[in-house]
């Protein structure tokens, strides 16, 4: 697949990822999904390949991973990027053997 069919495919589990997320109860503010700098070399937020997820239940921001472990494991259903366990709010789909 060429890097834009992979953006696509990105953005396809992204919106399934969201709309499972609202439907544990869970609400989103996105983080970086693109960004140009503040992240390790060679990240795919730099590719449009990577979203960092900010949850909130019941109106509080979920400060720790609470949520998502849950997030994750229906992510890897769709294909994704394995979890970062120190950045679990990282959701991203591999790229050239990076995630």
């Amino acid at each position: 697949m060429t890097l834009g069919q992979t953006q696509e495919a990105f953005s396809l589990m992204l919106g399934k990822l969201i709309i499972f997320a609202y439907k544990q109860g869970y609400k989103i503010r996105m983080g970086d999904v693109f960004a140009r700098d503040g992240h390790k070399a060679n990240s795919n937020h730099y590719i449009k390949l990577a979203a960092d997820i900010n949850l909130f239940k019941d109106g509080e921001f979920l400060k720790d991973d609470t949520g998502h472990d849950e997030l994750h494991d229906y992510w890897d259903t769709l294909g994704g990027g394995r979890r970062i366990e120190d950045d679990m709010n990282h959701y991203s789909i591999k790229w050239n053997g990076r995630l």
